[in-house]
């Protein structure tokens, strides 16, 4: 499905506006891409995808021969967020792995159906699947898509409603903005501006 403006997030080497590098050659590109929809049940579906790989051949001690670009990790989770911000679902996949067993934990995935993705939701996802009974990359992946979420139920509040479509969610309270990043100063012009509208 194509969808306006993701030829900015496959662009890898295109909007740059860092400075000019020192002599360099390439040696691994991880990407992290969520991409939100709202469903009709109202509800929010978010897939993610975390992927490595490296530019060159190499030999891997578990996979033998390993050819440039092929992902050392590729997962891939759908989470699916009821109105209240609540995991409704959660569909997991592993296509690449460093190891063969790494797979196996998908099932404990399961156990994050029913928490809330907000305040306390990197804890309390730590809680049931850090350590052994999860993987390092799948939780990184869970960080990105907990933010991701955010974003989702703002844009969902501007996107075009469909005849009986329930109003959208408000994720954003003003108080919880104030002095989290330099342009929601408590003495800024944006916080001002929110509050002359009386968000």
């Amino acid at each position: 499905m194509a969808v306006p403006g993701e030829e900015l997030h496959a662009a890898l080497d295109g909007g740059w506006l860092l400075p000019e590098p020192a002599p360099r050659e390439p040696v691994h590109t991880r990407s992290i891409v969520c991409r939100s929809f709202r469903r009709d049940d109202a509800m929010i579906d978010i897939d993610g995808r975390f992927i490595d790989t490296r530019p060159f051949d190499y030999e891997s001690d578990f996979r033998g021969p390993c050819q440039a670009g092929s992902a050392l990790h590729n997962m891939q989770v759908r989470v699916t967020i009821d109105r209240t911000r609540h995991i409704h679902a959660l569909v997991s996949a592993m296509p690449g792995t460093p190891y063969s067993g790494c797979a196996g934990v998908n099932p404990n995935f399961q156990r994050l159906v029913g928490l809330s993705i907000g305040r306390g939701f990197r804890k309390a996802m730590r809680d049931r699947i850090g350590g052994v009974e999860g993987c390092t990359h799948v939780i990184a992946l869970l960080d990105a898509m907990a933010a991701a979420a955010v974003q989702a139920f703002a844009s969902a509040a501007y996107a075009p409603r469909k005849p009986g479509q329930p109003e959208p969610v408000k994720v954003w309270k003003l108080d919880a903005l104030i002095d989290s990043c330099h342009s929601y100063r408590a003495d800024g012009e944006v916080i001002r501006a929110m509050r002359a509208r009386g968000r």
